[in-house]
């Protein structure tokens, strides 16, 4: 169904992929034109994504949200909020701050995650 529910229910589905390196899921949440954006500005694709959550990767630790909205706008849907994200990527501990906008795309009776852009909140890690 295309609803704000349903849209809701993906973004979550997105984030317990991205807390359990589960690249299976995460490759069906993943539109195959995926495009995204980092705290860091750096831009990466649906491959880059899968090959940052598989083994040896990315290890998310926190992925907390907050004042989440929902715009939805015919097949496109927009999820909008605050978000504490914190983990390790090899040695290298992280931990940002951000505002997230996220634009997913209903497709063959499902949602997908189209374009991501998280921007750094100032102030504490």
């Amino acid at each position: 169904m295309n609803s704000a529910e349903d849209l809701l229910e993906a973004a979550e589905s997105l984030r317990q992929a991205l807390l359990a390196n589960d690249v299976v899921s995460l490759g069906m949440l993943l539109a195959d034109d995926y495009r995204g954006f980092g705290p860091d500005g750096a831009a990466h694709d649906r491959a880059m994504m899968l090959d940052a959550y598989g083994p040896g990767g990315v290890q998310l630790l926190t992925y907390e949200t907050s004042e989440v909205t929902t715009r939805l706008v015919g097949d496109v849907g927009l999820v909008m909020g605050l978000g504490v994200i914190g983990g390790r990527y090899g040695d290298q501990a992280f931990r940002h701050r951000v505002r997230f906008l996220d634009v997913y795309v209903h497709r063959g009776a499902r949602w997908q995650l189209f374009v991501s852009q998280v921007s750094e909140l100032p102030g504490e890690r």
